[in-house]
Parts: C-alpha cells; sequence; structure tokens
C-alpha cells in the first residue's frame, strides 16, 4: 500500500510539472526575449512583432521553436504558434484583451530545456 502510495506521488508531481505547457516549470536557459520588453504597453488587437534571440548553437537548439502567451503572468499558457522558425522573430496579432500581467515565452521544439520567457507587459 506505501510503495503505490509513493508511485500515485511521483506520477502526480509528474504531471503537475507539466501543467503549465510543453516547456513544464523548467527555469529559463538559452533564450533571451528582446520584445516585448518588461512593462511595454502593446496595443490589443493590432501586431506586434515578437523577437528573441536563441544562445545555443542551431545544431543544438534545433530549426523551430512554439511561442507561448499569458494574460496572468504565467499561471497559465495559450499556445500562440508551432513550427515557427528559429529566425529571431515573429509577427504576433496581439489578442484582443485588457491585462497587465502579459508575458511571452519561446522555446525550442527539439530541446524545450531551452526557453527564455519575457518580463511581465501590458495589452489595452
Amino acid at each position: 500500500m506505501k510503495k503505490r502510495m509513493i508511485i500515485a506521488l511521483a506520477i502526480v508531481s509528474l504531471f503537475l510539472s507539466f501543467c503549465s505547457g510543453p516547456a513544464g516549470g523548467l527555469p529559463d536557459k538559452g533564450v533571451a526575449i528582446l520584445s516585448p520588453k518588461a512593462n511595454d504597453v502593446v496595443q490589443a488587437g493590432a501586431p506586434y512583432e515578437i523577437q528573441w534571440k536563441a544562445e545555443a548553437l542551431d545544431s543544438e537548439f534545433g530549426a523551430v521553436v512554439t511561442i507561448e502567451f499569458s494574460k496572468d503572468g504565467g499561471k497559465s499558457w495559450m499556445m500562440v504558434e508551432e513550427n515557427v522558425p528559429n529566425a529571431g522573430k515573429y509577427a504576433w496579432k496581439v489578442p484582443k484583451i485588457d491585462s497587465t500581467q502579459c508575458k511571452i515565452r519561446v522555446f525550442a521544439q527539439r530541446r524545450p530545456e531551452y526557453r527564455g520567457t519575457s518580463g511581465v507587459f501590458s495589452a489595452k
């Protein structure tokens, strides 16, 4: 019985570590978000260029990234786009929201431990 409980707790812990998206609860590593910056205000419903710099070699990082958006400071994440070429920029249409707790994160699809998360910005 005790062994089953330990296994169940391990499974729950593993599940919870992945609840915040494909990159899970991993710390940022190897990706710098250049825009948006902390405290920026972007226009809701308008186009905006997300910019990032991957610090790992392309051979290690991979050719494509996934971009996600949070409107609640990173508590939950929505997919913006998968299979984005790792060109360091992406033309994003900002959702029509009013939030002061927005974040963007970019991570390598090949190796999701390579990721970066923006500082908190606003969309209005």
